[in-house]
């Protein structure tokens, strides 16, 4: 299971875009529906400050990433990993 334990969650996720937004961006990690992560780029910034709720994913179970409605056109090339 994803801990929202804001300690866990720092140690065990992280990201890093190769170009950096201009203005803040949010993005939203859901699982069948539900919101189980954000992870929030700010403006100019390369690493995400990501929050996780408290979730149980089924071994193989799909994730989806949400963009904000507004997409910053200069961030670019992010990856995002989650770990338990």
């Amino acid at each position: 299971p994803l801990s929202g334990d804001s300690a866990r969650a720092r140690s065990n996720c992280s990201g890093k875009a190769q170009t950096a937004a201009t203005a803040q961006s949010i993005y939203t990690i859901k699982s069948n529906g539900s919101n189980i992560a954000t992870v929030t780029f700010a403006a100019a910034g390369t690493v995400p400050t990501i929050s996780v709720t408290d979730a149980t994913l089924a071994a193989g179970e799909v994730i989806t990433v949400h963009a904000p409605a507004s997409i910053d056109a200069t961030l670019a090339d992010f990856t995002v990993l989650m770990k338990e």
